[in-house]
């Protein structure tokens, strides 16, 4: 046949620009550095080669971007596990959370007004009792008694020698004498000292001299 057969233009092929091609070959680098970096990051155990309580990190030391938390943390059986040390105030939290204390409507606790019907509840010495109920401050330990006062001292012998020999600042007879004073209970307790008497008072000041008057 002779008909014309119509021409077609075959599209030329694509060259790539070579800043494209560096931008390309960067960008897979890049990929490949990070599935290398993903896969040690899967591959890392925190425990491996450890022993049972050995501490341990959950961050790998490679991973740059990971944040390890403050809680101390040891290998328990294969596994990187944080350790915290309970507290009093753990403890009341715990006891607050488990114990329900609406069995003190029927059985008070020891020492709360109750009525006459109603016992009041045993102290099993549980936490739960504990919390519920808990115990008053001890109170002080009483005073100690005062101790009596000293009796005065009596002289076994009496005092009847001051008929002979009055105390010194006594009055007495012309014939008698003073008795004398060795220091001991005997003579105390029979012969008081009186209290020493208290000083005399400083004299007054002397009077001013009259003032002179001059003559003219």
């Amino acid at each position: 046949s002779n008909a014309a057969v119509p021409y077609l233009s075959l599209p030329r092929p694509l060259t790539a620009h070579p800043t494209m091609l560096r931008l390309s070959a960067c960008i897979l680098a890049i990929a490949a550095c990070e599935l290398a970096a993903a896969r040690g990051l899967e591959e890392y155990e925190p425990c491996l080669d450890k022993a049972e309580g050995d501490s341990c990190t959950l961050c790998s030391p490679s991973d740059v971007y990971c944040i390890e938390t403050m809680v101390v943390k040891v290998c328990v059986a294969g596994e990187c596990t944080g350790v915290s040390t309970p507290t009093d105030d753990d403890e009341e939290e715990e006891a607050a959370g488990a114990c329900e204390c609406g069995w003190t409507s029927t059985y008070p606790c020891p020492g709360t007004p109750r009525r006459w019907w109603q016992s009041f509840a045993a102290d099993d010495g549980s936490a739960c009792f504990n919390f519920c109920c808990p115990k008053s401050p001890p109170s002080a330990p009483p005073a100690p008694p005062t101790p009596p006062p000293t009796p005065p001292f009596v002289c076994e012998t009496g005092c009847a020698w001051t008929d002979l020999h009055p105390c010194p600042g006594t009055p007495k007879k012309f014939w008698q004498t003073y008795a004398t004073d060795d220091g001991t209970d005997c003579f105390n307790a029979c012969c008081p000292k009186s209290p020493p008497s208290p000083p005399a008072p400083p004299p007054p000041p002397a009077p001013a001299p009259p003032p002179s008057i001059a003559v003219s």
